[in-house]
């Protein structure tokens, strides 16, 4: 059996609690005025609804429409009297030391070292792979290879 809550308490949980009370005690009232008296008010608070039609619920397509345009003989648009001047600040180049000079030829040096040894270990791990393959166990060979 479930129990109403009668509006009459201010409810926390619903916002419009107030608004509700409010509106009930104007309905209560309202139902006991004379209907004269009831129709007569309702014509002054309230403005007449004004007709409008129900949007479609599908929404018309869109329509392309042409302009005219004047005739165009494919140059340029914009005539443009000066090139864009970019400003951009100049690094200014100092003598360099010939130590430093050394060191980034030594970074440079390492960077081509990893990058010949990274080659050369890529290139032995596929000859060793290859190898693996030639002598395979009968029982379990590896994926891709053909046993014995």
């Amino acid at each position: 059996m479930a129990m109403e809550i009668p509006f009459t308490r201010f409810d926390a949980t619903d916002p419009f609690a107030q608004a509700k009370l409010q509106m009930k005690k104007a309905e209560t009232v309202l139902r006991q005025m004379p209907s004269e008296q009831r129709e007569q008010l309702l014509a002054e608070m309230l403005p007449p609804m004004p007709m409008h039609r129900p949007l479609p619920a599908v929404e018309p397509a869109v329509t392309m429409v042409s302009v005219k345009v004047e005739e165009w003989d494919g140059g340029p648009v914009v005539q443009q009297r000066y090139p864009t001047v970019v400003l951009r600040p100049r690094r200014i180049v100092g003598t360099i030391p010939w130590q430093w000079r050394w060191i980034v030829a030594g970074i440079r040096l390492t960077r081509m070292m990893r990058k010949s040894a990274k080659q050369q270990m890529k290139q032995f791990n596929k000859l060793q792979r290859q190898m693996i393959r030639r002598v395979l166990p009968r029982h379990k060979p590896m994926r891709g290879a053909r046993a014995r």
